[in-house]
């Protein structure tokens, strides 16, 4: 049931980033795809702060990150810290702390999972649209 309400809600609202960049790291790396997603939420929520800050503001006061009075741009910056502490509390590793993601693989296969990841389309929904080397860089923040 919860896999049937992810699918609607994802055609309904389409995905963005972090599912783009998720697709490449299944593909080179054989993580399953919702792990993935979460391990690079906390730093694609980072990078996308400031594309959409009343929404992620939003999002953090719902989550009890933030106070309900507290400006936008304060509230909105304490949620990747948020999401890498739930990440932390639910046992989801850093990128690097995958078994199947060594350094050496990731390094080799960045600039074709950046391409990949942009080529899906999912990036361009983003709140702030990456260019290739800054994917290549979320990668590496997200190891």
């Amino acid at each position: 049931m919860a896999a049937c309400q992810g699918g609607m809600a994802c055609s309904n609202s389409s995905v963005c980033l972090v599912h783009g960049m998720s697709r490449p790291v299944g593909a080179v790396f054989h993580v399953r795809h919702g792990l993935s997603n979460a391990v690079l939420l906390p730093t694609v929520t980072k990078f996308s702060v400031s594309g959409a800050v009343a929404r992620y503001a939003e999002v953090a006061r719902n989550m009890n990150l933030a106070e309900i009075n507290e400006p936008d741009g304060m509230a909105a910056s304490r949620l990747p810290n948020g999401l890498e502490d739930l990440n932390g509390k639910l046992g989801i590793p850093r990128l690097g702390a995958l078994h199947q993601v060594d350094a050496e693989s990731l390094e080799h296969n960045l600039r074709k999972m950046a391409n990949d990841a942009l080529a899906s389309g999912s990036p361009a929904n983003n709140p702030v649209v990456p260019s290739t080397d800054e994917i290549v860089e979320l990668y590496r923040a997200a190891y």
